[in-house]
């Protein structure tokens, strides 16, 4: 499949950014499990000459990329404490303007893991979609059965029905985005939320690591900047999209695990973590990650 600028569709001026790293027969469901380390594996990547959009062409089939999702694990158990605790700031930033009994949705919500903390926190109406079965079977039992196990698609749920929408790193790995931006603010009700988290092309793993950055990876289709995400959402008609840098809380071994230092720098890093007993000190950057708030209108 070809895929075409999520921008500017047929107008697009394409020139390539890196050749593809992989042989397509070899690409199994391991490599499409989330978050593994960085293999430096990814498809032919090109940059739109008009809007500067990044995204990989070709790709597999979409039929391809749906079985495989739905074969995926979650390998990333470490890291979700920190990622609730990230996801959670964002969402409290919209809290005081949302119902007092919001009713949220994520997409891509893994083993569940965010929508457990939205309940502790007293979100009780909470929902999610998520392809990977074992993913889902390994939710809390509250949660399975609010879980759509599937990958995002039209008419999945009811017009007007959430008051936000949450999509942690899951953009970044569909198809075709605009049909998540389409769908989301069908579903969305009037002055409804959608929070999306992606990695950014022009961040600092960019800048430091080019190609060998983990962002340009065979599961990311589309990779986008501050201003590509914003358009993205208003073409679409949601209003006070507000495009920011995401500050991210990690271990100095997980920062240095995800560089794209190379193999044999990574490993005197971590032994030189070890030996001073700072590879548990969590660190504070906006390492390459950024975040939208968009609302629907009224």
């Amino acid at each position: 499949m070809h895929p075409l600028c999520a921008l500017c569709g047929k107008n697009q001026d394409i020139r390539e950014l890196y050749p593809a790293t992989f042989d397509i027969t070899s690409i199994s469901k391991k490599t499409y499990s989330a978050r593994r380390h960085p293999d430096h594996i990814h498809y032919r990547l090109v940059r739109c000459s008009n809007c500067g959009l990044i995204f990989s062409n070709p790709i597999l089939p979409p039929s391809v990329i749906a079985g495989l999702y739905k074969q995926s694990v979650c390998t990333y158990e470490d890291q979700i404490p920190y990622a609730v605790q990230t996801y959670g700031e964002l969402f409290e930033d919209i809290r005081p303007r949302l119902p007092k009994h919001p009713k949220d949705l994520e997409v891509g919500c893994g083993n569940g893991f965010f929508l457990e903390s939205l309940q502790k926190n007293g979100i009780r109406d909470v929902w999610g979609v998520e392809p990977g079965k074992q993913m889902v079977d390994e939710a809390p039992k509250s949660l399975r059965l609010r879980i759509k196990n599937d990958i995002f698609k039209k008419k999945q749920f009811a017009q007007n029905s959430f008051d936000v929408v949450c999509c942690f790193h899951t953009l970044d790995h569909m198809t075709d985005p605009n049909l998540f931006i389409q769908e989301t603010l069908r579903i969305l009700k009037p002055s409804g939320f959608v929070i999306v988290v992606v990695h950014d092309t022009a961040g600092w793993s960019v800048k430091l690591f080019g190609e060998r950055s983990p962002i340009f990876d065979i599961e990311h289709i589309y990779l986008f900047n501050k201003q590509t995400l914003r358009q993205l959402f208003t073409k679409h008609g949601f209003v006070s999209a507000d495009v920011r840098n995401l500050v991210n809380t990690y271990p100095l071994s997980y920062w240095l695990r995800m560089s794209g230092f190379a193999k044999g720098m990574k490993t005197i890093g971590e032994f030189l973590l070890a030996i001073t007993g700072l590879s548990k000190k969590n660190i504070s950057f906006a390492g390459g990650n950024i975040y939208l708030i968009a609302q629907k209108p009224k």
